[in-house]
């Protein structure tokens, strides 16, 4: 059977995809709109927050504490409260503000691994912005980014795979799960080289240990094989700046995948009515490795 795509909503900029699966429904920003959304695939409930203090860039609950999340606002990581329900959140905290006097810097992806650390990038114009590990204080651990984004770790957490958009690279670092380091850092997939359209974007990683990479500018996300460095599938969409993508359901079978109208011409946007949707995606034939991984400090 052929993937099946469906428009479940509309945003701006959708980015940051995060399965709970303990409750079974999803969350995701809009972030030149300032929202973050929250889905309910069972019940088709959808739901959404202004973060009245500037764009946002990432969400993820925090582990074990009921209504609590970490949001990237801006330079910060804000701790938000918010029932899930509400139009607005119940309170933001700071929790850490990065460079502080360099205006062109901005929180951009973010994921947490298994032990509940948060990798959390930064976009700038040039390339001066970072790659943070974040715990109950942050670290600088990647420099000279210009726009972080993907984060995926294999099944047995030994590889961390990570995107710096401008490169249209698909990297790899070894990972040392015990003490939350990377090092040896190559390339597995290289956009330039295949002559893959669009930009590397957000990604996933499945079952098999095959990535799942959003690519802006190119209307699809391509399957690749980072052992061999191979494209081996891919999914069309109908609208070019694919931003991510999370894996949910209560198998893990469904593929929800954000996009953006930002950055189209008003032209574009009358052609590519679904700019800004949320997808999802069945009859892939694979699953993800589980759901998102909370934040655990």
């Amino acid at each position: 059977m052929e993937p099946y795509v469906q428009t479940v909503s509309n945003s701006s900029l959708s980015e940051g995809p995060h399965w709970n699966a303990d409750k079974q429904e999803l969350y995701y920003v809009d972030i030149t709109g300032q929202f973050v959304n929250r889905y309910v695939p069972a019940t088709g409930e959808r739901t959404r927050a202004r973060i009245d203090q500037g764009e946002v860039s990432m969400v993820m609950p925090v582990q074990g504490q009921e209504n609590r999340y970490v949001i990237g606002v801006g330079k910060t990581l804000q701790l938000m409260e918010w029932d899930g329900r509400s139009t607005t959140p119940t309170s933001l905290t700071t929790m850490f503000t990065v460079e502080p006097d360099n205006p062109g810097i901005s929180f951009n992806d973010g994921k947490c691994d298994t032990k509940g650390r948060l990798w959390a990038g930064t976009f700038s114009a040039q390339p001066i912005a970072s790659l943070y590990r974040v715990t109950n204080t942050i670290q600088q651990v990647v420099s000279n980014v210009g726009t972080s984004n993907g984060i995926a770790w294999n099944k047995a957490n030994t590889l961390m795979y990570y995107i710096d958009t401008p490169t249209r690279k698909v990297d790899v670092f070894d990972f040392n799960d015990e003490e939350g380091t990377i090092s040896n850092r190559r390339t597995v997939f290289d956009f330039n080289t295949s002559g893959e359209s669009g930009s590397p974007d957000g990604m996933n990683i499945d079952s098999d240990d095959n990535l799942w990479v959003a690519c802006w500018g190119g209307s699809q996300i391509i399957h690749v094989d980072p052992t061999v460095g191979r494209k081996i599938g891919s999914v069309s969409l109908p609208t070019s700046n694919i931003t991510s993508i999370a894996f949910g359901g209560p198998n893990l079978d469904v593929m929800y995948v954000t996009s953006a109208s930002d950055g189209l011409s008003d032209a574009q946007k009358l052609e590519q009515p679904a700019a800004g949707s949320l997808f999802q995606i069945t009859n892939t034939g694979v699953r993800g490795q589980g759901g998102g991984n909370n934040f655990g400090f």
